[in-house]
């Protein structure tokens, strides 16, 4: 009796997590590879190295998969989460504490993000083109606020939440691992996360069911501007300085991991479990090559083969599916 309980379990986990099951397996493989080669790869150490590297890649990824699953493209992330970051470091500087600095820099996101979403929702204007738009504004109001100086000396409360340990672990890394496990629960187990997926799915269908769908569009981009504020705190307190060059083209490489974990570009589908995997792979690929010393001009190439390889593995299964 305990076995066919088990058994069954085991059936409808693997039902449910079944589309995670390429990128998974890529993880695998990685891992294995990276562990051949080198002896400093597999230890607990370097996977904290790795979750630290990719901590603000990785929030800005979880405010970005609302939107992608909300049916709309946001390639501003890297933008944002510069010009937030150059505004705390100038606020800072400026004497301002570091309580207000943080909520400034959060609602600066935020900002930009209500711009973003009402232009989408109320404007009708296309999301790409649109965040594209927004992108090349922000980037250039960042580097007029910082001067294209470096911002550093910031106070030590500041860096603490981007350099910092807690319990043994780098605060980076439980601000990660928090924000992905509070936003699963969102996504997946609350109305809104239903409505999210409803509107991403089919905006009309879900209009004629009383879903507010300019409302949970706006809601997104909002959400997702106020974590590249997250994103952007963490990453200027990690490097101890803020610079208006600092996680631009960031989004692109939270796109390429969303897609690996199965966030569909065309929405309506993904999860913070696949959002999670395909940060993780990133993670792993960069710092294995690093251990390799490998030439950064083959680095590139080889992540996009790894990408290609995932989104190949899925394809397959999407076919196997069908066929089944």
């Amino acid at each position: 009796m305990r076995m066919s309980k088990r058994r069954t379990w085991f059936g409808t986990a693997l039902m449910r997590y079944r589309s995670h099951l390429p990128a998974f397996l890529m993880l695998c493989l990685l891992g294995l590879f990276f562990s051949l080669q080198t002896e400093q790869f597999f230890s607990f150490q370097n996977f904290i190295n790795i979750m630290t590297q990719t901590a603000a890649m990785s929030i800005l990824a979880v405010g970005l998969t609302f939107v992608l699953v909300g049916g709309h493209f946001d390639i501003s992330g890297g933008s944002v989460l510069a010009l937030t970051g150059v505004c705390c470091g100038k606020l800072l500087l400026g004497g301002v504490p570091v309580p207000i600095a943080l909520l400034s820099g959060i609602g600066l996101g935020a900002l930009v993000g209500l711009f973003n979403g009402f232009c989408v929702a109320k404007l009708r204007l296309s999301s790409f083109i649109l965040t594209l738009t927004t992108s090349i504004m922000v980037k250039g109001i960042a580097a007029a606020v910082s001067g294209g100086r470096t911002l550093s000396g910031l106070p030590e409360s500041f860096n603490f939440l981007g350099a910092g340990k807690w319990g043994g672990l780098p605060i980076p890394v439980i601000l990660t691992i928090a924000l992905f496990v509070v936003f699963h629960f969102v996504l997946s187990g609350t109305i809104y996360g239903h409505r999210v997926y409803a509107v991403g799915e089919h905006a009309a269908h879900a209009k004629k069911a009383g879903v507010p769908v300019e409302r949970i569009v706006i809601t997104n981009f909002v959400l997702a501007g106020c974590l590249y504020g997250v994103a952007a705190i963490v990453l200027t307190g990690r490097l101890g300085a803020a610079v208006s060059t600092n996680g631009l083209n960031m989004e692109m490489m939270a796109l390429s991991a969303l897609a690996i974990g199965g966030v569909s570009m065309a929405g309506g589908r993904g999860n913070m479990i696949g959002a999670f995997l395909g940060c993780l792979i990133i993670g792993v690929l960069s710092n294995g090559l690093n251990l390799l010393n490998l030439s950064p001009y083959y680095a590139d190439f080889i992540r996009g083969v790894v990408i290609f390889g995932t989104l190949a593995l899925e394809s397959f299964r999407v076919m196997w599916k069908k066929r089944g």
